[in-house]
């Protein structure tokens, strides 16, 4: 299947159909605060880093934001210890500064959930980093959400995050998709 991707600052009218495409993300996740702050707001302030696909009739299909960060900015100079709501922050917070953002950060991908499973997800990840290498990024980085740990809530995040499966790649179908795109030298780079 053959999917078309673009960006809502190519096409702005799309706004509403992009961020209105039904996601299957679970409760856990639509209940952070801080991503219930911003995130919302990154197709209105950053709509160069969101992209939206569609098939062969127009509709919505998925979808991807990601965000400029100076990752490398004073106090920061790694992958943030708390993810995306950090992420956030300091995206949002070199925007209000000016400051000059030198990586690209996934924030969310979503599938149209009766869509999932057939490799749009991955095709979204590369577009994201095409997207990032078109507006002058050579870096993009993940802080990744493991999509079904909620069907496994006792179970430590340490131990569900390092199960893999018989073929070496990671029980968990998002971090499976993540292993897939990395080039090999930067596979399964974890913060210390």
């Amino acid at each position: 299947m053959e999917w078309k991707v673009s960006s809502l600052a190519e096409r702005p009218d799309d706004l509403e159909r992009a961020v209105g495409m039904a996601d299957s993300w679970p409760e856990f996740v639509t209940r952070d605060l801080v991503g219930d702050y911003h995130y919302g707001r990154i197709a209105r302030e950053f709509p160069a880093y969101v992209l939206f696909a569609e098939d062969e009739r127009g509709e919505v299909v998925a979808t991807g934001f990601s965000v400029p960060v100076a990752l490398d900015a004073e106090g920061r100079g790694a992958l943030p210890a708390r993810g995306w709501d950090e992420v956030l922050l300091w995206a949002f917070a070199d925007l209000r500064r000016g400051t000059r953002p030198d990586t690209v950060s996934a924030i969310a991908i979503n599938v149209r959930p009766d869509l999932q499973g057939k490799g749009l997800s991955g095709r979204m990840l590369s577009a994201m980093r095409d997207n990032a290498r078109a507006h002058g990024f050579d870096e993009v980085v993940a802080p990744v959400r493991p999509s079904a740990k909620h069907l496994e809530p006792h179970t430590p995040i340490e131990e569900y995050a390092r199960r893999v499966r018989p073929d070496g790649l990671p029980h968990d179908p998002w971090l499976r998709v993540h292993a897939r795109a990395a080039p090999p030298s930067r596979r399964w780079r974890r913060r210390p």
